[in-house]
């Protein structure tokens, strides 16, 4: 028994319960045209057909996510597991050794400019639901109303002489960066060479999808 159904007008796939296509609104046909297999990938509800999830190249180290640099994540949300039906966030990540940050006590521009020459770097796609989704947008528009409210808040309190508003609104100020960077991270390299990405801050459900890792390149 066939569960879809491509359309001969438009090409399509269509769930069987369909009567007409969702895209062109052509009738199914039961004679002249064979029904079709069902479709090696994931059925959305429009009838569109999403890719099989990844068979290699992604695994799991406890908590940790390792995954070749160029490999396909699922289309799921990586912080519950729930479809993310095709929602992507591209994400441009950059790791160096914990060692740099020594740098910091020493001089900030010579950190700054190892960190940019030494870092390993790795642009990926993760899915997220609907409902994490919406809830990084609200948290991001949070912090950049208290990020505009610090800044207000500086201006006005040293313009006009009220030193402990314009301390008030540094901190605020400094508060909403921090919180900015946070947010915005949604997943957190743990380690980056020049073909695999570690990554932390996944779901377990997510994880468990995948094999353990072994070691292998």
């Amino acid at each position: 028994m066939t569960t879809s159904w491509r359309c001969a007008e438009c090409g399509l796939v269509n769930f069987a319960s369909s009567a007409n296509c969702k895209r062109c609104g052509a009738a199914q046909s039961t004679a002249g045209v064979p029904a079709q297999p069902t479709p090696a990938g994931i059925v959305l509800e429009d009838g569109y057909v999403l890719p099989p999830p990844p068979s290699g190249g992604v695994w799991r180290d406890n908590s940790t996510l390792v995954m070749v640099k160029e490999a396909p994540l699922p289309d799921r949300c990586v912080k519950c597991n729930a479809p993310a039906n095709g929602v992507r966030l591209r994400r441009r990540l950059a790791w160096h050794s914990p060692v740099l940050y020594l740098l910091i006590f020493v001089a900030l521009l010579i950190y700054a400019i190892l960190a940019a020459v030494l870092s390993k770097r790795a642009t990926i796609y993760i899915g997220l639901c609907a409902e994490h989704f919406q809830r990084r947008r609200k948290k991001i528009a949070v912090g950049w109303i208290l990020l505009a409210g610090g800044l207000i808040s500086i201006i006005v309190g040293f313009a006009y002489e009220y030193p402990i508003i314009g301390l008030l609104g540094f901190a605020v100020f400094l508060f909403a960066l921090i919180w900015l960077i946070v947010i915005s991270r949604v997943v957190t390299p743990k380690k980056i060479d020049d073909r695999l990405v570690w990554l932390n801050g996944i779901n377990s459900a997510y994880l468990s999808q995948f094999p353990p890792w072994q070691g292998q390149a």
